[in-house]
């Protein structure tokens, strides 16, 4: 590489990482953050414990073993500089999210070309699915770094070479298999692939003996810390439930849910408009057909392994999504291109980029819209409302609720109903527990415990519960607080 494109490059790279940082700092800063699902307090309470075990010798380690280790303990390891861990989580969510264009513009580089990469990481810098889950406590924007570093080590590798390139190859998909399920799956089919696809480039014991190296250590590493904390001899807990809920039908379902809807829809009509372009529009320049196969295999790997899930959840498929994406850049430089040759004006010329960025900054616009348009938000920001009253003015117990982020925020251990529960039989359920505190939500549990919906209203609750508070920030969004009349012990404070 001459000193010119060196200079080009880290330009390049220093636009679009301040690009997706100033992006991703606005869209904190617009939607107030909460912890938004039951995943993500396990995140927050298992780094918790990872940061306790740190800093206070002698005492053991507490953890749910179906939690991936990574993720949560780079979110103690950030803990001291946080407010809390739950923010230190959030911040290795953040940092993962803007460093994910760095391998994504070199993958798109060394495949289609420096325009098409450019175009690449502004797409990643602006979406604004990736912005969101950069600022959510989940383990998707760490996985997806991983996953896009691992692909370019491994086609950096097959093209240039270099001891040093195979060696780190393995670390990143080692790494995926500490932060994700399907990590487990790639780590092993990778190898493979790139052992097959470049065996006229590289050696094959160039492939397969690091990856190997790294596969028996990362196994090793994961059956010891599971015998620590489950008493189980497994090297990925959490495939184990997977597999026991297993069904043949819903599989199905999935697999036709992601193709007919998942893909169409998250890549929106501009970027699957031009994906096919990209794929399949020939040019002069030769293409390293193979290299694009092989990130097309990991497509299709982290797809099928998604599928056991039985959920055709978009967030299964970030990484999909985006590869995708590197070829809708390519469908977009090779249509401006064209219409450069043919003469066009500039105005043509830049409509292909033009249009993803409008039709991004837009879907931001709708995604941030609800925060301050008086409608209910995206974040259920009244389940942390309430349960940050509760810490402060309720002597603690158990609360009796669907939605376990008003316990955590609350400090108090939850339960809850069935979702087939009658009014008389959730209570009966609650008392049975021990529960000091029945808490109703508008936006989650009236829908799925319609025996419940009867409590958003205090003046219908029936003998044996006090109304506390109902908290009504937002439209559609009502709490409502009752103490368990009967339980020992003063529930105000």
């Amino acid at each position: 590489m001459t000193l010119p494109e060196r200079r080009c490059l880290s330009r390049d790279l220093a636009c679009l990482l301040l690009l997706a940082l100033a992006f991703r700092l606005g869209f904190l800063l617009a939607m107030p953050r909460v912890l938004d699902n039951a995943d993500a307090i396990h995140y927050v309470e298992t780094a918790t414990a990872f940061r306790d075990a740190l800093t206070r010798s002698g005492e053991g380690l507490t953890v749910d073993p179906k939690i991936p280790v990574l993720y949560p303990l780079l979110g103690a390891l950030v803990s001291p500089v946080a407010p809390d861990t739950e923010w230190a989580c959030r911040a290795v969510s953040f940092l993962a999210s803007v460093l994910l264009v760095v391998p994504v513009y070199l993958i798109a580089r060394g495949l289609h070309g420096t325009a098409a990469a450019r175009i690449a990481g502004a797409i990643i810098g602006l979406w604004p699915w990736l912005a969101d889950y950069g600022c959510r406590v989940s383990t998707e924007a760490t996985a997806v770094l991983w996953w896009f570093l691992g692909a370019w080590l491994v086609l950096s590798a097959a093209q240039r070479g270099g001891p040093w390139r195979h060696g780190l190859a393995p670390l990143p998909f080692a790494a995926l298999h500490f932060t994700r399920p399907e990590g487990t799956a790639l780590l092993l089919a990778v190898p493979v692939v790139a052992a097959w696809l470049f065996r006229d480039r590289v050696p094959n014991r160039r492939w397969l003996a690091p990856f190997a190296a790294a596969i028996a250590l990362a196994l090793a590493i994961s059956v010891i810390y599971n015998r620590a904390v489950a008493d189980a001899v497994s090297a990925n807990v959490r495939v184990g439930y997977i597999v026991d809920e297993f069904d043949v039908l819903r599989f199905g379902q999935t697999a036709l849910a992601t193709l007919h809807d998942v893909f169409p829809i998250m890549l929106g009509p501009v970027l699957f408009l031009f994906l096919g372009v990209g794929l399949f529009q020939p040019r002069a320049e030769q293409r390293d057909l193979r290299a694009e196969f092989f990130l097309l295999i990991l497509c299709v790997v982290q797809w099928g392994t998604s599928l056991f899930v039985l959920s055709p959840a978009p967030r299964y498929l970030m990484a999909p999504l985006i590869a995708l994406a590197l070829w809708s850049a390519r469908g977009m430089d090779l249509t401006a291109r064209e219409a450069a040759s043919a003469g066009r004006g500039r105005l043509v010329t830049s409509l292909p980029v033009l249009a993803i960025v409008v039709s991004m900054l837009l879907a931001t616009a709708t995604t941030l819209g609800a925060e301050h348009l008086g409608r209910r938000p995206r974040q259920p920001r009244e389940y942390k409302a309430a349960g940050l009253w509760m810490r402060e003015n309720l002597t603690p117990g158990l609360v009796f609720t669907r939605k376990p982020q008003v316990g955590f925020y609350a400090g108090m251990p939850s339960t809850g109903p069935d979702l087939e529960d009658t009014q008389d039989e959730a209570l009966t359920r609650a008392r049975e527990a021990g529960a000091r505190y029945v808490v109703v939500d508008e936006r989650y549990t009236a829908p799925t415990v319609p025996g419940l919906r009867g409590l958003l209203d205090p003046a219908s609750a029936p003998p044996g519960l006090r109304h506390l508070r109902t908290f009504d920030l937002y439209p559609e969004a009502r709490v409502v607080v009752y103490a368990v009349e009967g339980v020992p012990g003063t529930p105000i404070r």
